[in-house]
């Protein structure tokens, strides 16, 4: 999922763009974070500027200050997270999600990243926490999705793979373009010896993401468990491509 909290990160930046057209006032933190955040997604840093600016460390000391700002605190707390998330440094992530839901009880969304951010840790029984409370709160919609599939997560990583296919399953039933839903389904049926619905799903994993190592791996390993030694070995060919290109 760290992926796709940096594309978040990168869209909400590139539409802050639209803003940043204007001059913001100077005590506007949480915009010249923005304003930040876009220049970082545009890579400018790589262009025009010196390569030992670190614009991802200016918008994060902008969205510090705005955090001071009652009328900025909320999203300046969640950006701050995304940020530190997108650094792979999931406790310091943590610590904003967990003050915005205190600030914030009636966005009670924000459990299903809180959620990721420990399992990510190892913290599996807080995860589960923190997904069931993401699912009463959103009874559908993508956060449903999400706080599923991070208790498929979690059941994975228990060994408890029943537990893992249902929910795995309700995810992808609610995103069917769902990905990581999608290989994690795929790793569950090939735990309990479904191997040729693990092919399926995986191949249909593969479709969305022809390009994914992860998945052309499970895909090759249940090839392999149910006997079909061709396709498994058209699958590693593949994937020593892809790793060459790499």
């Amino acid at each position: 999922m760290r992926k796709r909290t940096f594309l978040v990160l990168t869209v909400l930046a590139l539409a802050s763009g639209v803003v940043l057209a204007q001059v913001a006032p100077a005590a506007d933190f949480l915009q010249n974070g923005f304003q930040f955040l876009f220049y970082h997604a545009v890579r400018l840093e790589e262009t025009l500027l010196r390569r030992d600016v670190n614009l991802l460390a200016l918008a994060s000391g902008e969205f510090t200050k705005a955090v001071q700002d009652p009328s900025q605190r909320g999203e300046a707390l969640l950006m701050l997270g995304l940020i530190y998330s997108s650094l792979q440094r999931p406790g310091t992530a943590l610590g904003y999600y967990l003050d915005f839901a205190y600030d914030q009880p009636e966005d009670p969304w924000v459990h299903a990243l809180i959620g990721e951010l420990y399992a990510e840790m190892g913290l599996l029984d807080q995860a589960e926490e923190s997904f069931r409370l993401a699912i009463q709160a959103s009874p559908e919609g993508e956060t449903w999705a999400r706080a599923h599939y991070g208790l498929g997560s979690v059941a994975l990583e228990r060994g408890e793979y029943p537990a893992a296919k249902a929910e795995f399953e309700l995810a992808v039933a609610a995103a069917d373009s769902f990905v990581d839903a999608r290989l994690g389904l795929g790793r569950a049926l090939y735990y309990l010896g479904e191997y040729e619905g693990a092919i399926e799903t995986l191949e249909l994993a593969q479709l969305l993401a022809p390009r994914s190592i992860s998945i052309l791996e499970q895909l090759a390993l249940a090839y392999e468990a149910a006997g079909r030694a061709e396709q498994a070995a058209h699958v590693s060919s593949r994937l020593e491509e892809l790793r060459r290109g790499n």
